[in-house]
């Protein structure tokens, strides 16, 4: 299984359901995307599309089950990338499962913030945007159960490649709706797919994901009482809910 993660996320995303998977018999391999975290970015500004980053994460593929195609788990921007993954390399593609993620842009409401950490890239130092982007995320409700999460998710976005991340910020703002030409390869090559929303979910509209499940001709499942990120608000409600799926996609 082949889990990735989102904007501003990292493979620390997926650290609590990795335990559970494994405990129900799976293999993981959760990376960073380039620019993530610390992890090496590809370039200058304008080089981590959807596209690139989907090639970075065949080679993790083809590095982890050589051979073998891998069930791919893309979370949020992630699922943008894991649905270029299917589209440009079927033959890695075990299964493809897309959470808390949209067919194209993200809302126009989300839009200004994203705008406005683009600008702030080339003006401050990223401990300084740190900081700004804190203060709106705490003003919007956020808090970080401890000091210890605090302190990482502060070194975590100040590891970020400036460039991936304004790469990253664009990509949420201008991607193209690939979901028909996704369907048209899950058709061609019997591979399976599945698309999970939280049911508090405010990235994407509950509507698109909905409709995005329709027209790739996969199930939609919406898991009660989550908000954007499985993963870390329910690891083994999550770990469950994967296991269930992968395994209906995994012939007798």
């Amino acid at each position: 299984m082949l889990l990735v993660p989102g904007f501003t996320g990292s493979k620390e995303d997926y650290l609590a359901v990795v335990g559970p998977l494994a405990d129900h018999g799976w293999r993981v391999v959760a990376p960073d995307l380039p620019g993530q975290g610390g992890a090496p970015g590809l370039g200058g500004r304008g080089a981590h599309t959807d596209t690139a980053l989907a090639a970075a994460m065949a080679a993790v593929a083809t590095w982890f089950a050589p051979g073998r195609p891998v069930h791919v788990v893309g979370h949020s921007m992630g699922g943008l990338v894991a649905r270029a993954l299917l589209i440009d390399r079927p033959e890695l593609v075990a299964s493809l499962t897309i959470v808390c993620s949209g067919p194209g842009p993200v809302p126009a409401a989300a839009q200004p913030n994203l705008r406005m950490l683009q600008q702030l890239l080339g003006t401050r130092t990223m401990p300084e945007i740190w900081v700004i982007k804190e203060q709106l995320d705490r003003a919007g409700g956020w808090a970080p159960p401890s000091e210890e999460v605090a302190r990482f998710c502060a070194e975590r976005f100040i590891a970020n490649d400036p460039d991936a991340l304004h790469d990253a910020a664009e990509l949420l703002m201008t991607a193209t709706d690939r979901t028909d030409e996704a369907a048209q390869v899950l058709a061609a090559h019997g591979i399976p797919a599945t698309v999970v929303t939280g049911a508090l979910d405010d990235a994407w509209p509950l509507a698109e994901q909905e409709q995005m499940a329709h027209r790739l001709g996969a199930p939609w499942q919406v898991l009660p009482g989550i908000a954007h990120n499985p993963s870390t608000e329910d690891p083994q409600g999550m770990a469950d809910v994967l296991d269930a799926i992968l395994r209906r996609a995994v012939p007798a």
